[in-house]
């Protein structure tokens, strides 16, 4: 005789809602096809590591960098990006889903700590915030080498987790570990040591402070070994080609003024475009309300890395690629106990409660799990569509100038181009024998350059006397960019091929 409690195994409600938001959200959203100006130099550069056997240390690709010293501190990362792309028509496509993947695999591990950091933080809360992180850090995720940075931010942040929770010093050994990994694939590392940082001080002041939190502070030995751990991590950088040279990396980087009046994602979110009101409700809606509610139950560290996330991302939208997702962990398992002893949480929480119940009935966990497949079947569909080689060809020939290199590989206007910033990687890419004028690869010019090509293509300061000082022969430029009113003033160069995107113009001489 069977008992009326007597539950059948199969996938409850909520684990249907989860597929649904995983497989139709979480999966598709990242998977974007190479429409990054910077994916086109990241796979030369991994292409000429794969045939040479030799990562660069000096810029022979462009014109303004010619000579300069080129840290490649993505190298492996490049590498990788580019033995995938070698596989052949389908090289793209898992490319992007690789680089998919990596986003996915960071909100799952997001996950994870959620149930180390608040056990009692529902489903529907971390689905709806981590979905929310994956909105705000959207608008720079892609096939980027510097999306690595989120998976192990992750990573790095999660061994900290694990440690406050489990107090178990063997768990540590992954931050040097990472630290390796992070040295070689992107300069994102000093991420490591800010969020580590962040969680050290954060114990010690719970400590110093004595507050009574779950778990208890860690003690001033355990604080001792998460040190430790930190200051052998920060040994393990110098473990790269570069050498102890990388330390300084990051704040060369940095010093780059020109990053921020000229490159977007160096520049603070646009709060008149979609990704800025985006960033900005979810501090409105999240960061703010965390901080003035679950402020007497957060520790220490999470408030310091939602602070500092938060600023990051205000100063420079790249930053939103780890801000978003992380500071949504700590929105949840902050804010999920207040909202649960809230009158709408008191109301609702026993229904969601019972969402995550597998069903009573044979009937219900058949249909559940029919619905599951469905829409993960829908879901793969939706990604594979957007990422297909068809729709890698698409995506790439309306973001690239395709039909305009094809020109100048066709007829070889010269060898002393000047280009649109954004698209000097692909055309180096698809002429890696000959030289662009300027590239994604800001950190090797520095200033001068980009102010001098910015101030040159905004027609602040006479672009001739730039073009001639380069001795440039042609012109890579945006169709319906001001600079080309410019050129086709000017009577000394004649557009010799055109289209709605690109235009070549090649020098006629009369300014000789």
């Amino acid at each position: 005789m069977s008992s009326p409690e007597r539950r059948q195994f199969g996938l409850s409600t909520a684990a249907v809602a989860v597929f649904a938001v995983a497989f139709m959200v979480w999966i598709p959203r990242p998977a974007i096809p190479l429409i990054d100006g910077d994916v086109w130099w990241h796979l030369r550069a991994g292409e000429e590591v794969l045939t040479s056997a030799r990562i660069a240390t000096t810029d022979t690709w462009s014109i303004v960098g010619n000579g300069m010293a080129w840290t490649s501190q993505d190298w492996l990362g490049n590498v990788l990006a580019a033995a995938v792309y070698r596989i052949g028509s389908l090289g793209p496509t898992l490319l992007s889903i690789a680089f998919s993947m990596l986003v996915v695999g960071s909100l799952v591990l997001l996950w994870r700590g959620i149930s180390l950091r608040g056990p009692e933080t529902g489903w529907l809360s971390r689905l709806v915030w981590l979905t929310a992180g994956l909105t705000v850090a959207g608008p720079v995720v892609g096939v980027r080498v510097q999306v690595v940075d989120l998976p192990l931010a992750v990573a790095a942040l999660f061994v900290c987790w694990h440690y406050v929770a489990q107090r178990r010093p063997l768990v540590l050994t992954w931050l040097p570990l990472i630290a390796v990994a992070w040295a070689n694939l992107h300069a994102g590392w000093l991420l490591l040591f800010l969020l580590g940082g962040a969680v050290l001080v954060g114990e010690a002041l719970d400590r110093v402070l004595r507050r009574d939190l779950a778990p208890a502070p860690l003690g001033w030995v355990q604080m001792g070994w998460l040190a430790g751990a930190g200051a052998l991590a920060l040994v393990a950088i110098s473990l790269n080609p570069n050498g102890p040279g990388l330390y300084l990396y990051p704040l060369e980087t940095a010093s780059i003024a020109a990053h921020r009046d000229f490159l977007a994602e160096w520049s603070p979110p646009d709060v008149a475009s979609l990704p800025g009101l985006l960033f900005a409700g979810f501090v409105v809606l999240g960061v703010v309300p965390t901080l003035l509610v679950g402020w007497r139950r957060a520790r220490v560290a999470d408030i310091l890395i939602l602070m500092g996330l938060t600023v990051m991302a205000a100063s420079a939208a790249r930053f939103l690629l780890v801000a978003g997702p992380i500071a949504a962990a700590i929105v949840a398992f902050t804010l999920a106990p207040e909202i649960a002893r809230s009158r709408v949480g008191m109301r609702l929480g026993p229904i969601f409660g019972r969402m995550a119940h597998p069903p009573r009935t044979g009937a219900a966990a058949a249909i559940n799990l029919a619905l599951a497949a469905t829409l993960a079947a829908a879901g793969v569909g939706i990604t594979i569509a957007r990422i297909s080689p068809d729709a890698q060809e698409a995506a790439i020939d309306e973001h690239m100038p395709v039909a305009a290199v094809d020109w100048i590989v066709a007829n070889d206007p010269g060898s002393r181009p000047f280009n649109t910033y954004a698209w000097g990687g692909y055309l180096g890419f698809r002429r890696p024998n000959a030289l662009v004028y300027i590239d994604g690869r800001s950190d090797i010019y520095g200033d001068p350059p980009i102010r001098a090509y910015a101030d040159a293509i905004s027609l602040r300061s006479d672009p001739a006397a730039l073009l001639m000082a380069h001795d440039i022969d042609h012109v890579l430029f945006n169709t319906d960019h001001p600079l080309a009113d410019w050129l086709d003033g000017s009577g000394e160069w004649r557009r010799a091929y055109t289209d709605a995107q690109a235009s070549v113009w090649v020098r006629t001489g009369a300014g000789r």
